[in-house]
């Protein structure tokens, strides 16, 4: 499946319900759609979100936000268009009373997630995106690619002073990348992306709720999902 966003950053007149001093995640709220309507059905059965990221407040008390409008994951069917994200971020906006003043940029994210992980015995050895490192149920990546920089250089440099052929090297820096743990990890991800793209907005509603109430060592990790950053320990094993 695939996550797809459409995000601007915008000059408004006020922020609305949303905290100008924190960033809102998972706003599924459905109630700027007319009851009844097409537009509502679909985003019942294909729900997108909008993150909330306030940047700056002015003296006239209008705000820089950055907005964004996001399926979580989507495959066949159930993926959406950048048309429909940016028409249903705009009539949330129209909805909550926020006048955009102006529009400073623009993005269109569209993020492969779960799919097969890299050949580890090939020669060229992909890092980041390039070794599936986006997390398949979240869509982040940088903290996942950036924990494991130092291991995969250290490996290639120790390698390549020590005369390793580059075959074996290649192999072995795969496995600083996706090695048994990591892998296992990564498939209960790959579970939970599942899980997800299939469910209503009312579920993900609970679900979400839920996710938060947790320990934030628990979501947490849950959001980060990769070996020694903080709280992935109590997602490396089923059992966990």
């Amino acid at each position: 499946g695939y996550q797809i966003a459409y995000g601007f950053i915008a000059h408004v007149d006020n922020i609305g319900p949303y905290d100008p001093k924190a960033m809102t995640l998972f706003d599924y709220r459905t109630d700027h759609l007319e009851p009844g309507s097409a537009a509502l059905a679909d985003a019942i059965d294909r729900p997108t979100f909008m993150y909330v990221m306030p940047l700056q407040q002015y003296p006239d008390g209008s705000y820089r936000v950055f907005f964004e409008e996001t399926s979580l994951v989507g495959e066949g069917k159930r993926r959406l268009s950048f048309e429909t994200c940016k028409a249903r971020a705009m009539k949330r906006l129209e909805f909550l009373g926020i006048d955009v003043l102006g529009l400073e940029e623009e993005e269109y994210c569209y993020i492969p997630m779960g799919g097969e992980l890299p050949d580890r015995f090939q020669r060229v050895v992909g890092f980041g995106a390039a070794a599936n490192m986006v997390h398949p149920s979240t869509g982040y990546q940088v903290c996942r690619m950036m924990a494991s920089a130092n291991d995969v250089a250290e490996n290639i440099a120790k390698g390549v002073h020590s005369g390793i052929p580059p075959d074996v090297l290649a192999a072995t820096t795969y496995s600083k990348i996706w090695n048994r743990r990591s892998r296992g990890q990564r498939n209960f991800q790959v579970y939970g992306g599942s899980f997800l793209e299939q469910q209503p907005v009312s579920i993900l509603r609970g679900f979400f709720s839920a996710f938060f109430a947790l320990d934030d060592a628990v979501w947490g990790g849950f959001l980060a999902g990769y070996p020694s950053l903080p709280g992935s320990h109590l997602h490396e094993t089923w059992r966990a």
